[in-house]
């Protein structure tokens, strides 16, 4: 929990208001001088959040939007709609689906499985509380 919270850039709670799907093309290069190159299609899901407590992070908005492949296999998230969340969340700058490419994108908020993110019903009193105490806020 705490490794979690300092890796983050952004910890809250918040509730789903709106998930846009962006469906992405893009062309891998390939060792086949016939086909140069690969197309590979996939998802990037932005997850608008409205946040209900800001633990760690610097939003000036009550909305805040979370890019994620929303896969459960290559470790993205999935929220559905209206959903309560405790969220870790991290900047970036590497595009989603392009693991070792040095290709970098306008940064971004994002989250994984492997953060701790869950739903908000499901965190433990517990951690609630080691949260708010490493915050600072109550």
């Amino acid at each position: 929990m705490t490794e979690n919270f300092k890796g983050a850039d952004l910890v809250f709670t918040g509730q789903v208001v709106e998930i846009i799907e962006h469906k992405m093309i893009d062309s891998i290069p390939t060792d086949d001088e016939l086909k140069p190159f690969k197309i590979r299609k996939y998802n990037r899901i932005e997850f608008k959040f409205k946040i209900l407590k800001l633990y760690k992070g610097d939003i000036d908005s009550e909305f805040v939007s979370i890019y994620t492949t929303g896969g459960i296999i290559d470790c993205g998230n999935y929220f559905p709609i209206n959903s309560k969340q405790f969220v870790y969340s991290y900047i970036t700058d590497v595009r989603l689906n392009d693991y070792g490419s040095d290709r970098k994108v306008k940064p971004y908020y994002s989250t994984s499985t492997c953060s701790q993110t869950k739903e908000l019903k499901r965190t433990k009193r517990r951690e609630i509380k080691e949260i708010e105490q490493l915050s600072g806020i109550k």
